[in-house]
């Protein structure tokens, strides 16, 4: 979804909250406070239920005509078309995923409310990698017969665009690593013999000269063990690509150009067992690692 659309919906969702509709009685600033409290209570306990992967404890916080815009689907209209979205959402490979609320907003009448929070999500692809993605979201609120607080709008999106852009800093510095990638050789057209053209110096960044410290430095700042690692390979670089992923149920690629680089390694894990050689993908622009395929589990990393 676009940011203009999520613009849209929160000034739509400002002007439900801040008008009060004919024929209502505004309400005092006691019960609009307890019923701030309650919206965020309950979207909490929503928070709560989505680590359990269970379709219908996510379902019970949507009223029954909601709609939930998601990233890169279509608008979900209909208890079945939201429930297929859900679990859509729910079923991607070792998914993490919470929010938090930063502010809501209560309508006078007290019986329409929006809440603006950010997530974060995570998920195994199909290559082997993690992706990672962190964004904004709006839920529109609407008070029901029996009290109660549920969901009637939900929307989320991505900030995960900026969040890959390559730095133009040369330092070799290493940074948390970024959104999983698959990184992959260069096509066979991508080969050029003779001098590197200013176009290519433009599309790949320059050739990294001190790769092989900024690998050691990545993997004294990242494994549990980082003093057990046993080097059995760090390869020079070549021309190559990684493939960012975005969006949480239908992806999208970009393809970031650059220089790879493979460190195959064995470290000890959290419990002190060598778990074997694994080898790791770096992508370069100049001196900085812009991406990383890792191939360990979580209690190998910190």
């Amino acid at each position: 979804m676009s940011n203009k659309l999520l613009v849209l919906l929160a000034a739509l969702a400002a002007a439900l909250v801040l008008v009060p509709r004919s024929g209502m009685s505004a309400m005092s600033g006691g019960e609009i406070a307890a019923a701030e409290a309650a919206i965020r209570e309950s979207d909490a306990k929503w928070a709560a239920a989505a680590k359990t992967a269970s379709v219908e404890a996510w379902m019970a916080f949507y009223a029954p005509d909601a709609v939930v815009l998601a990233p890169d689907v279509q608008i979900a209209t209909g208890r079945e078309a939201v429930r297929q979205t859900v679990a859509k959402l729910l079923a991607l490979p070792r998914l993490s995923i919470a929010w938090h609320p930063i502010r809501v907003e209560v309508a006078g009448s007290g019986d329409l409310a929006y809440l603006i929070g950010v997530y974060e999500l995570g998920y195994d692809e199909a290559h082997g990698g993690r992706i990672s993605d962190q964004g904004k979201l709006l839920e529109i609120w609407k008070r029901q017969l029996d009290g109660s607080w549920k969901c009637v709008v939900d929307t989320w999106n991505s900030d995960g665009a900026a969040a890959t852009a390559p730095s133009a800093s040369s330092s070799t510095a290493v940074e948390h690593p970024p959104a999983a990638v698959s990184a992959t050789p260069p096509p066979a057209t991508d080969s050029v013999a003779g001098p590197r053209s200013a176009a290519l110096t433009a599309e790949y960044g320059e050739m990294p000269a001190q790769y092989e410290d900024a690998v050691r430095q990545y993997f004294q700042k990242y494994l549990k063990d980082p003093d057990s690692v046993q080097y059995q390979e760090i390869t020079k670089p070549e021309k190559g690509y990684a493939t960012t992923v975005t969006g949480a149920i239908l992806t999208h690629e970009t393809r970031l150009r650059g220089w790879t680089v493979k460190a195959t390694i064995n470290a000890k894990n959290s419990r002190g067992v060598y778990v074997g050689f694994k080898t790791y993908t770096f992508l370069f622009r100049g001196e900085k690692i812009v991406h990383t395929v890792s191939p360990l589990a979580d209690d190998e990393m910190k």
